[in-house]
């Protein structure tokens, strides 16, 4: 579990993306509670099926293209293979047709995210004909398009996470810099700056996302985390006396309400 967790931090960016079915039965909250016990970062269906494919025995792994095919399958894909479709692969931005003028900005999507700088590159084609200019607007559109979403997410999650808010805001702000999307990204966190309701929203959340880092240091044994567990003790009072501060800190922040439902599967109860 760990390299698959590893594996989906280091290619997120490149459109890697792991499903996770789970097939040996148990509640929703129970498969709830493992995922995060084992810090699994991507989603975990309850079943699954790939059509003309049988499963021989657990785990099995299945490894999709961008087009949708398969073009591996084994208990065991190596993380050394995953890495080379994805080295081969077109980032997620990029796929969906070949390039002959803008080949080197589609493959510079798998390395940085200056997108303003990309479409900086691409801005001067806009305007003509021919390769370039096709290929100029459709890696143009879908930069943007994706810019607007994240912008979308992030307008969305200042009712819910302030964390999450600011976090994308400033992402936005220095992966578009120089575009309409990171000038309004940085107008707005500028706004929020002075918006006390939301900075002490920050405040709880920033504190909620430290304590959720915490939990994820214990160690679980048998599918369960045992908080007299030597190497967790200090681990586990810590995570207590951070939350216990939260609470009586910002009794009323969206952080606290949230936080018991959060910390119950990690094994306690009554914080």
């Amino acid at each position: 579990m760990p390299q698959l967790v590893k594996l989906q931090d280091d290619l997120r960016d490149s459109g890697f993306l792991i499903i996770g079915p789970h097939s040996q039965g148990g509640t929703a909250e129970e498969v709830t509670k493992v995922a995060q016990q084992l810090k699994m970062n991507f989603t975990v269906t309850d079943q699954a099926q790939v059509p003309g494919e049988q499963v021989t025995g657990l785990p099995m792994q299945f490894l999709f293209d961008t087009s949708g095919a398969l073009v591996a399958k084994d208990h065991h894909i190596t993380p050394a293979k995953i890495r080379e479709l994805v080295a081969s692969e077109p980032h997620f931005l990029a796929a969906g047709r070949t390039y002959k003028k803008h080949k080197a900005e589609a493959d510079a999507l798998k390395k940085t995210k200056a997108y303003g700088q990309i479409l900086k590159k691409l801005e001067k084609d806009l305007k003509g004909e021919g390769d370039a200019a096709t290929e100029a607007k459709y890696l143009t559109e879908r930069i943007r398009a994706y810019a607007t979403k994240q912008l979308e997410s992030a307008k969305a999650a200042e009712a819910d996470d302030a964390f999450v808010a600011q976090q994308t805001y400033s992402d936005l702000a220095a992966n578009y810099k120089g575009e309409d999307v990171g000038n309004q990204a940085s107008a707005r966190l500028k706004e929020l700056k002075t918006d006390k309701s939301f900075q002490e929203e920050l405040k709880a959340a920033t504190a909620y996302q430290q304590i959720l880092v915490e939990c994820q240091k214990l160690v679980a044994q048998g599918g369960k985390i045992d908080h007299q567990y030597g190497p967790n003790q200090k681990v586990a009072a810590s995570v207590k006396a951070n939350a216990t501060a939260l609470k009586k800190k910002y009794p009323e922040s969206k952080a606290a309400a949230k936080l018991a439902q959060a910390l119950e599967t990690y094994g306690f109860k009554g914080i």
